[in-house]
């Protein structure tokens, strides 16, 4: 069985949030804790989660998840650092086969789509999600491709970058859309 790490990225502080856009009320639930309680019935072994803006404020009001919480210093670089620190978290643990890149401001990825890419991911190096007729998140990335990532700096667009190296990127098709990413105060009502 391979083993599979989720690495979920808290690194984008959003824009016109009183306080931390992870520590919003979403459905009665912080942000942060919706996404993670995701994460808790995903098929992963093991979740990290990195935290950028305003990571103390978000470590100390974390329910009890079973997560390693990682603060990145430089999240500020771009989006390359919190990435660069969740697959170095990743590859100092147990073996891991795969990860999970997934975003903390995206409650609502369901277990089935991510059952769905890790059954996809044998003999690839990376799998991404199509929602209709556009890429998304979460990626699937194998463990040969994470040593080329490390090398990062700045914004990265990581769908871009998959796309530009396609050899060896895989697609899972889905029938529904996205679910959207937590942005701007505005996106979380209704959630």
């Amino acid at each position: 069985m391979p083993r599979i790490v989720a690495v979920v990225l808290a690194n984008d502080p959003g824009s016109g949030f009183v306080e931390s856009k992870y520590l919003s009320d979403v459905g009665g639930i912080r942000l942060i804790d919706r996404s993670l309680a995701d994460v808790s019935v995903w098929p992963v072994d093991e979740v990290i989660v990195v935290l950028g803006p305003e990571a103390e404020a978000i470590a100390a009001t974390l329910g009890s998840w079973d997560a390693t919480i990682v603060i990145d210093p430089e999240w500020e670089e771009g989006s390359a650092a919190s990435l660069r620190v969740g697959l170095d978290v990743a590859m100092r643990g147990p073996v891991a086969d795969f990860v999970v890149i997934a975003f903390a401001d995206q409650p609502g990825v369901s277990a089935h789509d991510v059952s769905a890419l890790l059954e996809a991911a044998e003999g690839v190096t990376a799998v991404v999600p199509k929602y209709r007729y556009r890429r998304g998140f979460p990626i699937v990335l194998a463990r040969e491709s994470w040593e080329h990532l490390l090398g990062l700096e700045g914004d990265v667009d990581l769908l871009g970058l998959l796309e530009s190296h396609p050899d060896g990127v895989g697609e899972v098709w889905f029938d529904h859309l996205e679910v959207p990413r937590i942005q701007h105060p505005e996106d979380v009502a209704g959630r």
